[in-house]
């Protein structure tokens, strides 16, 4: 349903909510922690802070945190911020006309479970990542 870049976006804005105490982190250490390619998170770490989804500080003790602003924002915002709005409409196989009316094969097992996801994404705040569902 996402891409790995979006993936390793909510990924790394999970470790930035789970390490706030410790302060900012550097792309070195969340690319080693997460193993994830530390060009590629790099990237994905800019277009998040350009979209004031997370903050950053240049220089000697900067790095990535999250501000009491950032954690308000919408998951959604970080779902479209790296896939764009039509990642909920896109068929699961690909297909470029999958619906009801014209389902895939998949589509019917698919559609609630994305309505899920979608939902959550939706309505979730970046801090409810640290909440488990019951």
């Amino acid at each position: 349903m996402f891409s790995n870049s979006t993936k390793y976006a909510i990924r790394a804005i999970e470790h930035l909510l789970k390490n706030q105490d410790k302060g900012r982190s550097t792309v070195t250490e969340m690319a080693r922690e997460l193993s994830i390619p530390q060009p590629y998170l790099s990237k994905i770490l800019q277009q998040l802070s350009k979209s004031k989804l997370l903050s950053s500080t240049k220089g000697r003790g900067g790095g990535f945190y999250l501000s009491k602003e950032n954690i308000k924002r919408p998951l959604l915002d970080v779902v479209v911020c790296i896939e764009g709005y039509n990642v909920f409409a896109e068929c699961l196989l690909g297909l470029a006309h999958c619906s009801d009316a014209n389902p895939c094969l998949l589509h019917p097992y698919y559609k609630d479970f994305k309505q899920s996801i979608e939902k959550l994404i939706i309505e979730g705040s970046i801090e409810n990542l640290l909440v488990k569902p019951k």
